[in-house]
């Protein structure tokens, strides 16, 4: 796997936790909960606007298109 989807793949992940952390620390009145699941969803919300700063240099370009395609003959 590249990069890029490793970091897009911790976002969503991180995203999706952090609604229920935040609303069982919010609904349970834990303070420390909450902080937790508000950190994951700034995070899970900057982690995507990192990778693209990230290095593509390595990045293959494709063309899109039935004729380009590998899977046909």
């Amino acid at each position: 796997m590249d990069n890029k989807l490793k970091a897009e793949t911790l976002a969503l992940l991180l995203l999706i936790a952090a609604f229920p952390i935040t609303s069982w620390g919010t609904t349970a009145g834990y303070y420390l909960v909450w902080s937790i699941g508000f950190i994951s969803l700034i995070a899970g919300g900057v982690v995507p606007v990192m990778t693209r700063y990230m290095d593509h240099s390595g990045d293959k370009i494709r063309d899109v298109g039935m004729e380009y395609d590998d899977r046909t003959s």
